[in-house]
C-alpha cells in the first residue's frame, strides 16, 4: 500500500519499534490481522489473508490494532512442527496466541507462550543461537536445517570426546544431571553424559567453558541449557489403572526381537548362528514364517544385517541361497533388507589403547542416523567380538560396550541383535557360556543358545548322523513366559549355479530351515522298520535252532544278566558284544523277533527264585 507523509512526531515510529523487537523475540514476520465488524477475525485468518508488512510506512495508524506476529517452522526449535503456523496478537492485555496452519502442534502453542511469560527469546530460552532480525533476508526452510546441522558439527567437533584413564574420576558436575536427566541406559563417558532425556528427547548432556550444562540432541536438532541446580530426584507415585491401558510390548520377531532392547544369541562357531541369522532375516523383511511352519505372516520389518567379518559378496551368497530355497524374490524383500561388511565400514563401538578407553561416538551418530533415514526395525550384528576393542573378560569395560549398543536400541527405536561365540569345549551351550565376561549376558533382555544334536540325540529321532542338525533354547527370557522346548533347525544344501564351464557346478550353500522332532510314533515306526531289516534274511532253521535254545534254558532280557537272552543270538551268529555297535545290533534284533511275533519277555522265576523278565518263543496256537 501507498503510505502518506506523516510528521516526524507520528505516533507509528515508537510502536513500530516496540513491535519489532517482539517480532524478533518471537521470531517471526510482522503481519495484519483480517478484521470483522470491527474486531480481529480468527475465523478466516489463513496465511493467505494475513497481510504481511516490512516497515512502519506500511501501516495506517488505524491498522496498529490489527498488528500480530506470524511464527512457522518450529523444527528449528523442537524438531517437530515444521508446517506449523502460530500467530500472536499484538494488543493491549495478554496477547493471543492461535495455531492457523499445519498438523496439530501443542508445544508450538506453548514455546511462544512460555517466551512472552519470561520476556526471554525463544532462542536464548532453548540455548540457541540468535537468528537474523525478521527484516532481514529471510533463508529457505532447508538452508535452515543446513544451518543447524553445521552448527551440530560445530558443537561435536568442540566437544570431540577424548580417551578417558578409568583410574580418573568422571566429571562430578555431571552427576546431578545423570540423577535428573539420565535415562535407563545413560552413561558418563569422555567429559558427557550419554542416554540423557530432556522433555522426551534423547540426547547427550555437556558442560561448557562458561559451565553451562548444554543439552544437545541430534534427533530434534536443537540445543537447551539446563537449569544450574537440576531437579531433583523425586519418587512417582503409582497409580493403578485399567490393565488395556498399558502400553503393549513392542514385540518385533519370534518372541525374542523387542524395539528398544538388547538381544544376544550365542553358539560355537560354525554351529549355525550366522546362516540362522541370514534366514530369521528374509523372515522378518517378507513377514512369512520361514523357521516357524505353524506361524503366521506378520507385518514385514526394516532390517540391517551386518557381518563384520565376511566381506560383501559371501553376505551375498548366503542371502540369495536362502532366498532361492525359499522362493523368494526380489519383490517380497522389497527395500527393507540392508547388508553391509565388516570389510568396507567400521561397526566398532568402543575402543581401547593402553588403559584409555573411549566410546566412538561418531560412529553411534552416524548409525544412528542411518537407522533414523532408513526407518530400521532390527540391526543384526555378527560377531559382536568385532564391535569393539577391549578385553573380553573386563567385566567393567564389557558393560560399557552392551550400554553403548542398548544405547543405539533405545535412541534408534530398534531392537539389536548381537551374535556371539562361546569359550572353546565340548558342553551343553547356556546363556553362562558366553565369552568374556557375563555383562553382555546380564544387559540383554533376551539371550538364545544354539547346541549341536549329540548322536544319543539323533538316535532318538532316527537318524544315521547328527551333523547338520542343531536346536535353539531361551537361555535367558525374561519378558517372555516359555512353554515351549526347543526349536529345532537343519542345514540344506543350496546350489548357486554360479560355476564356470562343465567341471564347475558353482558355490553350494548351507541354508538354514526348520526341522521338526518326529513323534514317538513315527520313530517308533521307524526303529521297527529299521529293525526288522536286521533279521530279514535270518534262515528259518537258524531262527527255529535259537528258538529251541531260549526255550530249553533261563534266558533273561536284561542286557546287565549274565545269562542275557543276546549272549546265545551273538554265539549263533558270531558277533563281538565287546564293540558297542554290535551290542546294540543284538537288541535291536532280539526287539525286531519280539515285533515280528517269534518271541516274547515272560516273567519267570530264574535259579535263585526271583521272578525276573526271560526271553521265550512264542507258544504256537492250540489247534
Amino acid at each position: 500500500m501507498t503510505a502518506k507523509k506523516q510528521p516526524k512526531s507520528d505516533p507509528r515510529r515508537p510502536a513500530w519499534k516496540e513491535f519489532r523487537a517482539f517480532c524478533n523475540m518471537l521470531a517471526g514476520d510482522p503481519v495484519l490481522m483480517p478484521l470483522k465488524d470491527g474486531v480481529l477475525d480468527w475465523d478466516s485468518v489463513t496465511r493467505d489473508t494475513l497481510t504481511k508488512i516490512s516497515h512502519w510506512s506500511d501501516i495506517e495508524i488505524d491498522d496498529m490494532p490489527r498488528l500480530a506476529i506470524l511464527t512457522d517452522s518450529f523444527a528449528r526449535f523442537i524438531g517437530k512442527g515444521e508446517d506449523a503456523s502460530v500467530v500472536t496478537a499484538w494488543r493491549d492485555g495478554t496477547p493471543e496466541i492461535r495455531q492457523i496452519d499445519g498438523e496439530p502442534c501443542i508445544r508450538a502453542v506453548d514455546l511462544i507462550a512460555e517466551a512472552i511469560a519470561d520476556d526471554v527469546s525463544l532462542e536464548e530460552m532453548l540455548g540457541l543461537p540468535f537468528a537474523e532480525p525478521f527484516d532481514a533476508p529471510k533463508e529457505p526452510p532447508s538452508k535452515m536445517r543446513a544451518d543447524l546441522d553445521a552448527l551440530a558439527e560445530k558443537f561435536e567437533a568442540r566437544n570431540t570426546p577424548v580417551a578417558a584413564n578409568d583410574n580418573l574420576p568422571a566429571d562430578e558436575r555431571l552427576l546431578p544431571y545423570l540423577a535428573a536427566y539420565g535415562g535407563p541406559n545413560a552413561i558418563i563417558t569422555a567429559g558427557a553424559l550419554f542416554g540423557a532425556v530432556v522433555d522426551g528427547v534423547a540426547g547427550q548432556i555437556r558442560i561448557m567453558d562458561d559451565g553451562r550444562a548444554l543439552f544437545a540432541s541430534r534427533l530434534a536438532s536443537r540445543y537447551i541449557t539446563l537449569p544450574v541446580k537440576p531437579k531433583r530426584l523425586t519418587a512417582t507415585r503409582f497409580s493403578l489403572r485399567s490393565s488395556t491401558a498399558i502400553p503393549q510390548r513392542e514385540w518385533l520377531h519370534a518372541a525374542h526381537y523387542m524395539r528398544r532392547f538388547l538381544t544376544v544369541t550365542v553358539g560355537a562357531g560354525g554351529g549355525g548362528k550366522s546362516a540362522h541369522a541370514v534366514t530369521e532375516a528374509l523372515a522378518m523383511v517378507t513377514g512369512r514364517p520361514l523357521l516357524d511352519p505353524y506361524g503366521p505372516l506378520t507385518k514385514p520389518l526394516r532390517v540391517w544385517l551386518i557381518n563384520a567379518e565376511d566381506p560383501a559378496d559371501e553376505i551375498e551368497r548366503r542371502v540369495t541361497a536362502a532366498a532361492i530355497h525359499f522362493g523368494i524374490n526380489a519383490e517380497a524383500i522389497g527395500d527393507r533388507l540392508f547388508t553391509d561388511s565388516g570389510r568396507d565400514q567400521e561397526f566398532v563401538i568402543m575402543r581401547q589403547e593402553g588403559r584409555d578407553t573411549k566410546v566412538c561416538e561418531p560412529m553411534i551418530a552416524d548409525m544412528l542416523d542411518a537407522i533414523r533415514q532408513n526407518q530400521i526395525d532390527v540391526v543384526v550384528l555378527d560377531p559382536f567380538v568385532s564391535s569393539h576393542e577391549v578385553p573380553e573378560n573386563d567385566n567393567s569395560l564389557i558393560q560399557r560396550v552392551a550400554k553403548a549398543w542398548l544405547r543405539v536400541a533405545d535412541e534408534g527405536n530398534c531392537s539389536v541383535e548381537l551374535i556371539h561365540h562361546v569359550t572353546k569345549g565340548n558342553f551343553e551351550v547356556t546363556a553362562d557360556s558366553a565369552r568374556g565376561g557375563g555383562a553382555l549376558k546380564d544387559k540383554a533382555r533376551s539371550v538364545r543358545t544354539i547346541n549341536p544334536m549329540t548322536k544319543e540325540e539323533a538316535e532318538r529321532a532316527g537318524l544315521d548322523d547328527p551333523h547338520g542338525y542343531f536346536r535353539i533354547d531361551f537361555g535367558k527370557a525374561n519378558m517372555v513366559a516359555r512353554t515351549s522346548s526347543s526349536e529345532w533347525r537343519r542345514f540344506e544344501p543350496v546350489s548357486l549355479g554360479n560355476g564356470k564351464g562343465l567341471l564347475s557346478a558353482g558355490d553350494s550353500i548351507g541354508v538354514v530351515e526348520p526341522w521338526c522332532w518326529p513323534t514317538r510314533d513315527a520313530i517308533a515306526e521307524r526303529a521297527a522298520a529299521e529293525r526288522s531289516t536286521l533279521i530279514s534274511d535270518v534262515p528259518a532253521e537258524t531262527l527255529a535252532g535259537l528258538k529251541t535254545r531260549l526255550s530249553a534254558g533261563g534266558y533273561k532280557a536284561s542286557a546287565q544278566a549274565s545269562s542275557w537272552a543276546g549272549k546265545l543270538v551273538a554265539e549263533f551268529f558270531d558277533i563281538d558284544l565287546t564293540i558297542k555297535s554290535e551290542k546294540r545290533r543284538v537288541k535291536e534284533m532280539l526287539a525286531a523277533w519280539i515285533d515280528a511275533g517269534e518271541l516274547e519277555i515272560v516273567q519267570l522265576q530264574d535259579a535263585y527264585r526271583r521272578v525276573t523278565p526271560h526271553v521265550k518263543p512264542v507258544a504256537a496256537p492250540p489247534v
